[in-house]
Formats: structure tokens, sequence, C-alpha cells
């Protein structure tokens, strides 16, 4: 089996709090609370933007109709014009005609007031359609505003995170580096299992990682030279004696 001297031995418990501190602040970068709201946020935006691409349709299609309505109001208007000209005139007319011609103009009048009336429900559903896209256009404005406010603040927050990491990963190589390779390369292999890379065992045989040995394997650990790495196979850990 592997050996190393039991100081070096000690320091891995060092190195597995760096690592454990390390991991605790990728936690929290992965996991931090803007994150997702910055994507609840990138949802709601495409929702609005949607929302707000068929307002605008709807807006041209009032426009649409309010434009048939006022080419009505103005043929009905023209034609009156051109009539109240010929009656004022009254040139060949008998007074038959002009009976029918004020007739006619007086039914004109008619269909323009109903066509005036479509005009200003037309007008009415224009404003009103663009009212809703203009809101819809606001609250996805006030949405992207929201969403850089928060994606500069996580910025800063993750800024500060790897900021921490890359102190704790300094301190780490400080103290993992000169250890021998076999010590590095059973640690690396422990952190890989998922599990426990290092227990802290005390001389009584209890661990501070709340994991309990067998008598057995306590008892075969204290058998071992001091210098001799023990990993544990149910565990997959290196178990560090602590000095007595």
């Amino acid at each position: 089996m592997a050996t190393a001297p039991a100081a070096d031995q000690l320091k891995l418990l060092e190195v597995a709090e760096l690592d454990s501190q390390i991991a605790r602040l990728e936690r929290d970068n992965v996991k931090h609370p803007l994150r997702e709201k910055l994507a609840t946020l990138m949802n709601a935006i495409a929702a609005r933007g949607r929302e707000t691409e068929a307002a605008g349709e709807a807006v041209k299609a009032a426009q649409a109709e309010l434009a048939q309505a006022e080419a009505a109001c103005e043929a009905f208007q023209s034609q009156i014009t051109d009539k109240e000209a010929k009656l004022a005139s009254g040139e060949g007319l008998t007074s038959r005609d002009l009976v029918a011609l004020q007739e006619e103009i007086a039914g004109l009048r008619t269909l323009l007031d109903k066509a005036s009336d479509v005009e200003f429900e037309a007008l009415d559903s224009v404003e009103d359609k663009q009212t809703q896209a203009d809101n819809l256009a606001g609250q996805v404005a006030n949405l992207k505003d929201e969403m850089l406010r928060d994606r500069s603040e996580l910025e800063d927050v993750v800024g500060e995170i790897q900021g921490q990491q890359e102190e704790l990963g300094t301190q780490r190589a400080s103290i993992l580096d000169p250890l021998s390779d076999d010590l590095k390369k059973i640690y690396e292999h422990s952190r890989e299992s998922g599990g426990y890379a290092v227990l802290a065992m005390h001389p009584s045989g209890a661990t501070d990682g709340g994991i309990h040995l067998s008598p057995v394997e306590v008892a075969q650990i204290r058998a071992l030279p001091e210098d001799q790495i023990y990993l544990s196979e149910d565990y997959d850990a290196i178990i560090v004696r602590l000095p007595n």
C-alpha cells in the first residue's frame, strides 16, 4: 500500500475543507436566486413580446377597418356634394327631378350618418388597440430594464464568488502541491467517488464525518504504521488518524 508522512496525510484534511468551501461557493453560484429570477424574466419578456406582436397586428387590422370607413364616408360625402351642386343649379331639371334629387340627397345623408358612426367606432377601436399595444410594449421595456439590472447584479455576485474560489484555490495548491504524487492521486480518486474524500479518525475510533467505522476496521487502522495511507473500502475515503 502507498505511504506518506502522517503530517502530510493530516494536510489532506485542510485540502478537503478548502475543496468543500470551493464546492459550496459553486453551489451558491449555480443556485443563486437571481438565476431563477432571470429565467422567469426571460420567459415573461418572450410572452409579452408575443402579446405585443399580436397587439400590433390587431392595430393594423383596426386601422384597415378605419380606412375603409373613412373611404365610405368620403364617397357618400362626394355624392352628396355633387347632387347638392346639381340641385342648386337646377339646370335642366323638372320639379319632379328636383324632388327626386332631394330624396336621393336625404337618403345619402342617412347613409353618411351611419357610415360616420362606423368610422367613429373604428377610430375608437384603433385608439383602444394602440393603447393596449403601447402598454404591452412598455411592460416589455420595463421587464428588459429589470433583467439588465439583475444580470448586472448577478455578474457582480459571480465575480465575487469566483474571486473567493481563486483565493481558496491558491491556498489549496500551496498545501496540496508539495505532497507526494501517490497521496495526491489517492486523494483525487477519493474525491471523484462522490462521497467523503477524507475522514479524520480520533484515537477513540470516532470520525468527524459522522461515519461509524466498524470495530474491526478501527483495529486494522490502528495497527498500521502511521505513514501508511488507509483507504476505506466501505466509504472510498482516506482515513486520516488524528494524533493523541
